[in-house]
């Protein structure tokens, strides 16, 4: 990063705080190394005298999500949030009149559980904002073309400094499946459980949509799986969630097509867990090439083949010389340090007016 003469320039982030997922505080560390102050995007920080940062050409504003606030989930369907809209337009506003260098994070290709003419309107609602940016990031490779956007590793949740290291494995056992994190639609549970082969344990864990959560109790006891299928529906504080994910052998990611670019759940078990099982969509198909212990399938039908298979190959692919190797794979390609690198040298080139794969739409 060069040195600025006024000190260390802002980062303005959006949201602040996330109580349901790291990332954003992963997000902020980072920013932090490469060398900014990083400071809440919010009106109180605005009104207080922060609303001098957004007229500084070397702060940066980073947005995640603010399509988001523009919705909500009434529990039978996503729908507009008209309280909501407003805030959304007031960003794109700021975004506009802004001299420091919007950050735009592309997470998703429209809200999630969206339908019809939301989901419509989510979209052009996203492309809106994506427009207004300065820089667009995308943490998968195969959308830099598509969002004219630049590409950024999305950190391991576990290879963070001061994070204490995971316990060790017993994979002496046979293998144990789960599913983590929120319960919902978009996730792709529902039709694991309508394939899901008797005779392997399945833990899906998290905090969940209660008619989604009653409709996939059915499913469980329609086809008698009660015997092998665990459904924790609420919410794993960090610590709940980190032992969860150490006693799981395969962590299964069946997330439906064009919901999400990348799954945070990879980061959390790509290198810690032996085994992932992943629907095939653009960016499992890139890590299966790089990682030959992600598994794809297209349909849920190929799930019967795939769990036997890990079930069969158990010692071979949950040895400790296949997690080792798995492991530092996993840091020499999502890992603390190449991140700090890679994102110092995309926001420090981003302020260059030579930085022509980051050009400005409004540059």
């Amino acid at each position: 990063m060069r040195h600025f003469a006024q000190g260390r320039p802002h980062a303005l982030i959006s949201p602040f705080t996330n109580t349901t997922n790291p990332y954003i505080d992963l997000q902020k560390q980072l920013l932090c190394d490469i060398g900014y102050d990083v400071r809440p995007l919010s009106v109180r920080y605005l009104m207080s005298g922060g609303i001098a940062d957004l007229f500084r050409h070397p702060n940066l504003i980073v947005l995640h999500w603010i399509e988001l606030r523009a919705f909500t989930d009434n529990g039978r369907r996503v729908v507009p949030r008209l309280r909501g809209l407003p805030v959304v337009m007031l960003y794109c506003v700021l975004m506009a009149l802004s001299r420091a260098k919007v950050v735009c994070v592309v997470h998703d290709h429209a809200v999630h559980n969206a339908r019809g003419a939301v989901r419509t309107f989510s979209v052009a609602l996203m492309s809106l904002v994506r427009g207004l940016a300065d820089v667009r990031v995308v943490h998968d490779e195969h959308y830099v073309a598509q969002f004219r956007a630049h590409y950024l590793p999305h950190p391991l949740y576990w290879d963070v400094p001061g994070r204490s290291a995971h316990a060790a494995r017993d994979e002496s056992r046979a293998p144990a499946f789960a599913i983590l994190g929120t319960i919902e639609p978009y996730k792709g549970i529902a039709q694991v459980l309508e394939s899901w082969p008797e005779g392997h344990a399945l833990t899906i864990a998290g905090r969940g949509q209660a008619a989604y959560v009653a409709a996939l109790r059915e499913i469980v006891r329609e086809r008698d799986l009660a015997a092998w299928v665990t459904l924790d529906a609420r919410f794993l504080s960090d610590g709940e969630f980190d032992a969860q994910l150490d006693a799981a052998g395969v962590v299964i990611l069946a997330h439906v097509a064009e919901s999400m670019l990348v799954s945070g759940a990879f980061f959390e078990a790509i290198g810690r867990v032996p085994v992932i099982i992943a629907r095939a969509i653009p960016f499992t198909r890139g890590m299966a090439v790089q990682f030959d212990n992600v598994l794809l399938f297209e349909h849920e039908e190929e799930l019967t083949g795939l769990v036997r298979y890990v079930a069969a190959n158990w010692p071979r692919l949950a040895s400790p010389e296949a997690i080792a190797a798995k492991r530092q794979k996993a840091i020499a390609t999502f890992g603390w340090e190449v991140c700090r690198q890679r994102y110092a040298q995309c926001f420090d080139a981003s302020m260059g007016e030579e930085s022509a794969p980051l050009a400005s739409a409004r540059d």
